[in-house]
């Protein structure tokens, strides 16, 4: 699969959380994301939370590609709540 710039994405990283994102730019060692969301589970169901507390959530967060195990895209009704 290949991965393409503005396009949402389910990323499970080596640590096994699942992080939901919009890839806004790639390099050879990383992926450059927007409004990373972790997806947990719930007893209503899956539900997306911010990935991270403590950061400028209106900032682009780096992600180094050794800590990603998979990528796939982000089902349909996940991308709506996105």
């Amino acid at each position: 699969m290949r991965i393409e710039k503005d396009k949402v994405y389910t990323f499970k990283l080596t640590n096994a959380d699942e992080v939901v994102a919009k890839v806004v730019d790639i390099d050879d060692g990383t992926y450059v994301l927007s409004n990373p969301l972790s997806a947990v589970p719930t007893e209503k169901g899956i539900q997306l939370i911010f990935t991270i507390f403590t950061g400028n959530p209106k900032e682009n967060i780096t992600i180094n590609k050794s800590a990603v195990a998979m990528i796939c895209q982000t089902r349909e009704e996940v991308c709506d709540h996105y």
